[in-house]
């Protein structure tokens, strides 16, 4: 991608040559007027150079060096280098002019808190407005704002729910910062076949039991079966969970921080494997998982994989009518039962009992937190 050229060592002012000789007159204590009869070059001349008001032409540095043993090169290049930081002085002007015009439009298109959050703005002008094009694979704002029309094409990511607050800017930088951070992820990564579902959400499944560094097993699991796995901060106040989408030839599964329990994470990685091997295609549309009364098939069939992927739907539906006239209070012995038998942590098992019977308020009698 093109960026934008500045170099940030120039200085704030440019030191013109004229500096340097009434430097060296101070030191010598030698007055402009015994300078003059001694190279011949007028006074007033010579008071412009002194003053920056005249540049030093090679003949006068040749004077000046045999007058006060100073390098006509060393005193030339002070010169040269005085005529480009002032160049440079202006091509900072212009540039930052420029991207000024550009961030005024800018911060009304993206999340500007959420980019200094993650240290995408950082406080530069010039490098931020390089950096955020450079989020969203844009070369300018034209770019940009082709590719938001796209965008609001999949009215998914631009839905409104009656329960929370939908921020499109938020969704869609965040979005693109996903996508970002996936193309310049270095992790290896194993090939990913269709065939090896079973056997992922298996190795899943017993991470999630021995629920020890989970985050951090749950990555290697994935990258061995070729899925980028990414846990990367909320945006705003939007409520997403995930998202999975294809990047290159490897699909890339992403988690916010915002998910703190152990059943949550599960459900949420279970979820996104879903997509993954069921939706997604490459330079097909990602899976945004947000909290929402509004889903789709693909929503669902992903709800139901990942459900499935702990305990069978048709044997949790067993196991609800077995303890329909157990108490909520009095449940733990027999979650506990039912997770032995499949061998998963009983903590997925007892959040999906909460939700399935409306009452979230029980007493967590497992571990919840993700360790």
């Amino acid at each position: 991608m093109t960026k934008f050229s500045f170099n940030q060592a120039v200085p704030f002012e440019a030191t013109h040559v004229g500096e340097v000789i009434k430097d060296e007159l101070a030191a010598r204590n030698m007055k402009q007027s015994e300078l003059s009869e001694l190279t011949g070059i007028q006074k007033s001349i010579l008071n412009d150079v002194i003053k920056g008001k005249r540049s030093l032409t090679p003949e006068m540095a040749l004077l000046l060096e045999n007058a006060l043993d100073i390098s006509a090169t060393f005193l030339m290049n002070i010169q040269t280098q005085y005529e480009l930081d002032c160049a440079k002085q202006s091509e900072r002007v212009v540039l930052q002019t420029k991207m000024l015009e550009i961030w005024n439009v800018l911060k009304e298109q993206v999340s500007t808190q959420f980019f200094r959050k993650v240290g995408i703005i950082k406080g530069n002008l010039i490098e931020d407005v390089n950096r955020i094009f450079e989020v969203f694979g844009v070369d300018n704002l034209d770019d940009f704002f082709g590719l938001k029309a796209k965008e609001m094409e999949l009215s998914y990511y631009y839905r409104k729910s009656e329960k929370v607050t939908t921020n499109p800017v938020d969704i869609l930088s965040w979005k693109y910062y996903c996508y970002y951070l996936s193309k310049n992820d270095e992790s290896l990564l194993g090939i990913f076949e269709k065939n090896r579902v079973y056997s992922l959400t298996k190795e899943l499944n017993n991470v999630f039991k021995e629920n020890s560094g989970t985050v951090k097993k749950t990555g290697k699991v994935l990258n061995r079966y070729g899925i980028r796995f990414m846990v990367v901060k909320k945006v705003g106040q939007v409520p997403v969970d995930g998202m999975s989408f294809w990047m290159g030839n490897h699909p890339t599964i992403v988690v916010t921080e915002r998910i703190s329990s152990i059943d949550n994470f599960a459900f949420t990685i279970l979820h996104e494997v879903g997509h993954v091997y069921s939706h997604l295609t490459k330079d097909g549309k990602a899976m945004i998982n947000m909290f929402d009364e509004k889903k789709d098939s693909e929503e669902y069939e992903a709800d139901n994989f990942a459900l499935n992927a702990v305990v069978p739907n048709a044997d949790w539906k067993k196991f609800l009518a077995r303890t329909r006239d157990v108490v909520p209070y009095k449940i733990a012995p027999y979650i506990k039962e039912e997770a032995d038998k499949y061998e998963v942590n009983p903590q997925i098992l007892f959040g999906r009992y909460k939700h399935d019977i409306g009452i979230y308020r029980i007493r967590n009698y497992f571990n919840s937190r993700i360790l």
